[in-house]
């Protein structure tokens, strides 16, 4: 078992690249319309032995999420994960997608810890399946329980100075078909 764990982990940390956007308190942006932000990586619940399914393709447009997740051995969430760095998030007022996708909800994550178990900031939504805009109000973020006990008080006035981590995820109990087609995701900081 601590084997199956420690390998797990390995799958998890293996997804970590080093370009991110610089700490500030400018608006953090992935524009997905420019050939140079292909760096967001799928992670599923196959990493703890899920069978839900998720791949990222990049086009000219947009950026294409789609899979299907599978509550078989006890699975259930499909990811899309930005590479790890700091992110200074203290000054964020919100967050504006510009997408369209079905099958949701999906939630948009901040993790805080490199360890898959401690707590993150959420917060879900549902697009059109038109091109629009999807805002979420920095109050709209809510905190994930620990998975493996509370190892760590949250603070979320300090959490929000030190984001590892931003993300995509199809996590709700159920089990169906997604797609999501991102053009681009900008955190708004104020000045």
């Amino acid at each position: 078992m601590l084997r199956w764990f420690l390998l797990s982990s390995l799958a998890v940390m293996s997804c970590a690249s080093s370009s991110v956007p610089p700490r500030s308190n400018q608006d953090v942006v992935w524009d997905f319309r420019t050939t140079g932000t292909t760096d967001w990586r799928p992670l599923n619940d196959g990493v703890m032995g899920g069978r839900s399914t998720g791949n990222v393709a990049y086009g000219d447009s947009a950026m294409l999420w789609q899979g299907a997740t599978s509550l078989d051995n006890n699975g259930g969430f499909a990811s899309l994960r930005a590479p790890w760095g700091h992110l200074n998030l203290s000054q964020a007022r919100e967050v504006v997608l510009t997408c369209r996708g079905t099958g949701g909800p999906f939630k948009l994550t901040m993790e805080t810890s490199e360890r898959w178990w401690m707590p993150y900031a959420f917060a879900s939504f549902s697009p059109s399946e038109e091109w629009g805009e999807v805002v979420l109000d920095v109050s709209d973020f809510g905190w994930s329980q620990a998975q493996m006990g509370d190892l760590r008080s949250v603070t979320p006035s300090k959490e929000w100075s030190d984001i590892l981590r931003v993300g995509l995820m199809k996590y709700d109990g159920t089990a169906q078909p997604f797609e999501l087609e991102v053009q681009s995701l900008r955190i708004r900081q104020s000045r």
